[in-house]
């Protein structure tokens, strides 16, 4: 507790007003930000800085006008995409769209993934401004969602400030990583701002034919039934499993991801990217992407010993689903593509042009 406490205060003290940290709208201490897009509904949760009624509305191109109940809209057109607004005493006091999941992959579908971010530094907020300009329809983080940890009084300084943009326009299906659960407190308002389920372990969630199976803080032997049961579901076309810490040789998930016919799996903990292969599960891409911009040195970032690309930069990774190909581009703050790759929904077998 003492590592903890002196954590927080190095972190407080870092999160001033010289930390430059993104200007909040006078109207809401949070957000507001979406949690949850499906085919026909979308969520949003917010924290209002007065006592007024929020008003959600959303507004398809061709003129549709839904109204939100609770902070949540029903009734909307798969694959399309929406305007909401948010309304205090009849004055649109904040926006941003979304778009509804689809029920295929006949149009490309782009999501972002990144972890280990949060960080009170340039290189977050660098992160978390490029990650608004792509735009992605999904945000999939990799754990380590707070730096140096995640503290209940911290999280609009480390999270919801520098990702109001993005999240405005993607909800985001990330897990809880080592940082996360220094302080249970900390673990639990990021669990249930996100409204993450399975206290960010153990979840499956769905974005149209796109499956998210997150297994936390680390894949092992306790979360081999779940995955199994996950995984085995039917409907989704594209499978990806999310973790904090990288899957290596010998664990016990390996075999069900072979099994089950996982497009890729994602992780952080590293703080840098890397892309590797697993031969006891052959054609899976296994992604480590703890690049969004907390502390690294050479010493805390060694080039794992099975990467086939390994990139020490910030940055995230853009994942384009389309027909049967996946294409993973990792993309550093500076909008270079550092390593780009094309892969199958299924793998082992190859992608159709």
């Amino acid at each position: 507790m003492a590592i903890a406490l002196a954590a927080l205060t190095l972190l407080a003290g870092c999160t001033g007003r010289g930390a430059e940290t993104p200007p909040q709208a006078t109207e809401f201490n949070r957000g507001p930000y979406l949690t949850r897009v499906t085919e026909t509904t979308a969520s949003l949760r917010w924290i209002a800085a007065g006592d007024a009624p929020v008003e959600l509305t959303a507004r398809a191109g061709d003129g549709e006008v839904v109204q939100a109940a609770g902070g949540s809209f029903a009734g909307l057109a798969p694959g399309t995409r929406y305007r909401w607004s948010a309304a205090l005493d009849g004055r649109e006091a904040a926006a941003g769209t979304f778009v509804t999941a689809p029920r295929d992959l006949a149009e490309p579908l782009e999501f972002a993934v990144f972890g280990d971010y949060g960080a009170p530094n340039e290189s977050s907020r660098a992160v978390a401004e490029l990650a608004a300009r792509e735009r992605p329809r999904l945000l999939v983080t990799a754990g380590d969602n707070a730096y140096f940890l995640a503290h209940p009084d911290l999280l609009d300084e480390q999270i919801f400030g520098p990702l109001r943009d993005v999240l405005a326009h993607a909800p985001n299906y990330g897990v809880v990583g080592d940082h996360d659960i220094v302080i249970p407190a900390g673990r639990d308002a990021v669990v249930e701002a996100f409204d993450w389920p399975g206290g960010g372990e153990r979840y499956d969630l769905r974005y149209g034919p796109v499956q998210i199976v997150g297994l936390g803080l680390r894949a092992d032997r306790d979360d081999v039934a779940f995955a199994e049961r996950a995984l085995a579901r039917p409907g989704p076309l594209a499978r990806f499993v999310t973790m904090h810490q990288p899957i290596h040789a010998g664990n016990p998930l390996l075999p069900v991801i072979a099994r089950a016919d996982v497009t890729a799996v994602l992780a952080g903990h590293l703080h840098a990217y890397e892309r590797r292969e697993r031969p006891e599960a052959p054609g899976v891409p296994f992604l480590t992407v703890g690049t969004g911009g907390a502390p690294r040195s050479e010493d805390h970032t060694p080039r794992s010993p099975d990467a086939l690309v390994h990139v020490a930069e910030f940055g995230l990774m853009r994942v384009r689903l389309h027909g049967t190909r996946a294409t993973y581009a990792f993309v550093d703050v500076a909008g270079r593509v550092r390593d780009r790759l094309v892969s199958s929904l299924s793998p082992g077998r190859p992608p159709r042009s």
